[in-house]
């Protein structure tokens, strides 16, 4: 799946990109963790960025808290480097700069398309994106509710997971034509949660991911400082790390 990722973003610098599909559970935040991982064992410097407001799942997966993130970051009362966290992977080196970064929603608000919708969100992205190599969105689903389609235009494109014998081929036609709508770049499709007896569509074409998908592998999250420590001794391993630079 990086691999077809490479070819759909080898024109974009820097891009920016939202895992979503049309529905919930449909396995979009497993996928996303994963292509975090993917990327950063790549060499690729990551963020993974939770804008899924209402319901918050990547830091569970990824094993980093949610006390404070991307809600404080837009509403004024954190800065980006507060909300920082780096993952640190398995038998990755803890004295690079390259791996995956991750920024929570933070606690919940009222208003959560609303404060998506302001300009405080592309200039979060557009700081992210000077010093990342990738930035993967972890977004609402399509069809339920507006939010992905407000942030759809500040991003260089949308990956859509669909779940075998789940997602029906009408809420398939009805997301891409909203995203059509909204001038928001399909780049592919992932069919998930595919079992072998399904066929072997996705081994050839390289967007199948087997049943159950495998969660992404983390040791550990703690914030970061400005000076590339882990702030006040969290996560369990110690690391030295190199903040993003606000």
């Amino acid at each position: 799946m990086r691999s077809n990722m490479l070819v759909s973003l080898a024109d974009f610098k820097r891009p920016r990109v939202i895992i979503t599909s049309a529905n919930a559970g449909e396995g979009k935040t497993v996928t996303c963790a994963n292509l975090a991982v993917s990327f950063a064992r790549a060499g690729q410097r990551v963020v993974l960025v939770d804008l899924d407001l209402r319901h918050p799942d990547a830091h569970r997966l990824v094993g980093a808290h949610n006390r404070y993130g991307v809600c404080d970051l837009l509403s004024g009362r954190r800065s980006l480097e507060d909300c920082l966290q780096y993952l640190q992977l398995p038998d990755h080196d803890a004295q690079s700069a390259q791996g995956v970064y991750f920024i929570g929603t933070g606690p919940p608000v009222r208003n959560p398309t609303e404060l998506l919708g302001t300009s405080r969100t592309a200039m979060m992205l557009d700081e992210l994106g000077k010093q990342a190599d990738l930035i993967l969105i972890d977004a609402p689903p399509v069809l339920p509710v507006a939010d992905m389609l407000v942030i759809g235009r500040m991003v260089t494109g949308v990956i859509l997971v669909v779940e075998a014998r789940r997602t029906t081929v009408t809420d398939i036609s009805k997301t891409k034509d909203l995203l059509i709508r909204n001038q928001t770049r399909v780049l592919g499709v992932v069919l998930n949660k595919m079992r072998q007896r399904d066929g072997n569509y996705g081994d050839a074409y390289g967007y199948g991911t087997p049943y159950p998908a495998r969660e992404a592998s983390l040791q550990s999250a703690r914030p970061v400082s400005k000076n590339g420590k882990a702030a006040n001794g969290a996560g369990r391993r110690s690391a030295k790390t190199e903040a993003l630079e606000q």
